[in-house]
């Protein structure tokens, strides 16, 4: 059965280079399968036209190139995102969105089948959790897309992970994807151009300090008192808003780099003024950038949008009177199941 092999996809150059070697190939053939995996994104393997016949069938025997299966593909007509749904080799089935702007393409990329966090505003943590995706399952996101922008003579430009699943849960396997991707010898993107999205999972901001990876971050603050925050995300239990306070200073002094706040806007919940008080005195504190977003209605929760009127009162405050950095974030794909794991609902249903 095709699983019982080696998916190539999961080793990083070193590994692979080990690999073939324990197979009876040359040394410096595994430079030359890791550019052909990643950097030309050949699907098969004997594509790899600088490898021998006998060596490519050596490889053929014992490993492959996982690929995804596009079950479904939504193009919005409103602004050209794409929101894809893929089959993995066990049936589960994750999204992916391509979120285009004038000067550059975006790859918002799942980590986790499903979440296990389950913030109340969220249709993915209502669909429940499955598990973690492997290293392969969260390249071949990035790369299917990348194949098919270069048929358009284009690229994929920043990767954000801030699709299905909390990031730092999969810690493991997304340090080692953005090594992967950020590799010269690979899709060579910026380390500047990655931003990697969570809860405010504190053992995960530590572990990006000790690594050093100098990725983008962004926190899903979404309320500034620690009642409110509890009730919308659980996880604060665990990591209350005073200890990830502590451990964002500490990273922002460690790597002198700027950090966004994401905060979804919610009628009769969280903006009041007093709610704009506090968040505009949290993110003071720090280099910041903030993003407000109004709410995008899942059929799981009674939670409603604001008001226009509200929301640019909200707004106004912390812009002018409080001079925080702060936009409303620009909704994409709102006529294709635009908040994140409505598709994959609605398709599993």
């Amino acid at each position: 059965m095709e699983n019982s092999k080696i998916a190539l996809l999961n080793l990083n150059e070193a590994e692979l280079t080990d690999y073939i070697l324990s197979l009876g190939m040359k040394k410096f053939y595994g430079k030359q399968i890791y550019n052909w995996l990643h950097s030309k994104l050949v699907r098969n393997i004997h594509d790899m036209t600088n490898i021998s016949l006998k060596d490519r069938e050596a490889l053929d025997n014992n490993s492959y190139i996982p690929l995804l299966n596009i079950i479904k593909h939504q193009i919005s007509k409103i602004d050209g995102t794409e929101k894809f749904l893929f089959k993995l080799e066990d049936g589960n089935t994750i999204e992916t969105v391509l979120l285009k702007h004038k000067d550059r393409n975006t790859v918002c990329v799942s980590t986790q089948v499903g979440c296990p966090i389950k913030c109340k505003f969220c249709a993915t943590g209502a669909s429940g959790y499955e598990r973690n995706l492997t290293v392969h399952e969260i390249l071949n996101q990035i790369y299917t897309i990348e194949r098919r922008l270069r048929n358009r003579e284009q690229n994929v430009n920043n990767i954000v992970f801030m699709g299905m699943g909390e990031p730092f849960l999969n810690i493991d396997n997304l340090i080692k994807v953005i090594k992967i991707i950020s590799d010269e010898k690979g899709l060579n993107i910026s380390r500047r151009k990655i931003t990697v999205s969570t809860s405010g999972i504190i053992t995960g901001i530590e572990r990006l300090m000790e690594e050093k990876l100098q990725v983008e971050l962004a926190i899903s603050l979404h309320a500034v008192f620690n009642e409110k925050r509890d009730e919308l995300m659980p996880i604060n239990k665990k990591y209350p808003l005073e200890d990830l306070f502590t451990v964002l200073q500490e990273y922002q002094k460690r790597t002198n780099r700027r950090i966004t706040f994401e905060y979804i806007l919610i009628k009769d919940f969280n903006v009041s003024q007093g709610d704009a008080e506090m968040l505009a005195d949290f993110v003071h504190e720090f280099d910041h950038a903030l993003n407000l977003i109004p709410y995008n209605p899942v059929v799981e929760n009674d939670f409603e949008r604001p008001s226009e009127k509200k929301i640019e009162k909200f707004y106004n405050y912390l812009k002018n009177d409080r001079k925080v950095n702060v936009i409303i974030r620009g909704e994409k794909g709102t006529d294709i199941d635009g908040a994140c794991g409505q598709l994959r609902q609605r398709t599993t249903k």
